[in-house]
């Protein structure tokens, strides 16, 4: 081929490139705008979506958050009335406990101390046995049955439970019948 021939050839074959290749472009191009348009389009749908979930979120806590100072509230005021009667009934209370002390006092007499009453006991039992001594009635007869429990060597404490008497008059009662044989003597 003549160098012409090749120069027209490369001329042709260039424009038709040139023809070609600003469609692939553009095509390309349209593509690629098509790309972007429904990447916005999705990113502004993923937008919309959050935004929707955040503010269901922030109602949902703004609900809850209100509840708790609701139910907050009302714990608060029970607890007011129940510290108001826990108050009434440690008045009521301290009001019977006086009144109960005040009927104590007035019902109840102190109790003499154990060993008055055993003195008491001993004095009663003395004067038995002088009443029994002056009417001359020996006071083994009359308790015969002590003696009779102290001669098998039975113990006074044994005895005195025996007889349902106190310690201190069984002993007298020992005594005062030796001090009687003393005398017959």
């Amino acid at each position: 081929m003549s160098p012409w021939q090749l120069v027209v050839l490369l001329g042709a074959f260039a424009i038709v490139c040139a023809m070609v290749i600003p469609r692939k472009k553009a095509e390309a191009g349209s593509n690629s705008d098509d790309t972007v348009e429904q990447m916005q389009t999705a990113l502004e749908h993923f937008m919309e979506q959050m935004e929707s979930d955040s503010r269901g979120m922030v109602e949902t806590i703004a609900k809850a958050r209100n509840e708790q100072r609701e139910d907050s509230r009302i714990q608060e005021q029970r607890i007011a009335v129940l510290e108001q009667r826990c108050a009434e009934l440690e008045h009521k209370l301290a009001g019977l406990q006086e009144s109960a002390k005040q009927a104590v006092k007035e019902s109840v007499q102190p109790l003499p101390p154990a060993e008055a009453i055993q003195e008491k006991a001993v004095e009663e039992t003395t004067e038995e046995l002088t009443d029994e001594l002056e009417h001359n009635q020996p006071i083994r007869e009359r308790y015969a049955e002590v003696f009779d429990l102290y001669g098998e060597g039975k113990s006074v404490e044994w005895i005195a439970k025996k007889m349902a008497m106190n310690k201190g008059e069984v002993m007298l009662i020992l005594q005062l019948a030796k001090q009687e044989e003393e005398r017959r003597v």
